[in-house]
């Protein structure tokens, strides 16, 4: 499939909310970590983003993932909290809507991230969360390139009891480009 990456506006985030309310908070903390309280809410994002968004000042770079061929917004990824010293950025709030999973999607919007986070923010590596649980995700990411640098145990407790390890990976520039001669 044919996507595009472009700078998300904050109208935008009303999807993200109806993506992410379409599941429970399990889901939701895979998407976002610990930072918001299900259910989703346009408030809550915009409070998490007071500083703004697509700016140095606000340290978050969002995306909303476009079906080249429809012109559908059918998901968003965002790049923040950038190291300066050790020229990372972490991806994060990852989403693809349900219709587009499967057909590589989440890999052509990974490769389009990192050219932009390699490229135009010079950047060394790119670091991700992921559970353990998310086999899929995994799957995605060490298809890109990622590789496991540490996994937290025990991480989260899901609503069922199960716990979740943190997986954290990174992407290396080095690795990216070799990948990418291929």
């Amino acid at each position: 499939m044919n996507i595009k990456l472009e700078l998300l506006n904050e109208s935008d985030f009303s999807k993200i909310v109806e993506w992410v309310n379409a599941y429970n908070s399990d889901f939701m903390v895979q998407w976002a970590g610990l930072t918001y309280k299900f259910p989703l809410s346009m408030e809550q994002i915009t409070e998490h983003y007071i500083r703004g968004i697509n700016t140095k000042e606000g340290s978050a770079y969002v995306y909303k993932i476009i079906d080249v061929e429809s012109s559908h917004y059918i998901g968003s990824v965002q790049l923040a909290r950038f190291d300066e010293v050790k020229k990372e950025a972490v991806i994060g709030r990852f989403i693809i809507d349900e219709k587009y999973r499967g057909k590589g999607v989440g890999q052509a919007a990974l490769h389009k991230l990192a050219s932009l986070g390699f490229e135009q923010f010079n950047l060394n590596g790119l670091k991700l969360n992921v559970f353990n649980i998310n086999k899929g995700a995994m799957k995605c990411y060490e298809r890109v390139g990622f590789k496991q640098i540490l996994v937290n145990p025990k991480f989260y407790q899901s609503s069922t009891g199960e716990w979740w390890d943190q997986i954290q990976m990174l992407l290396c520039k080095e690795e990216w480009i070799k990948n990418k001669m291929k």
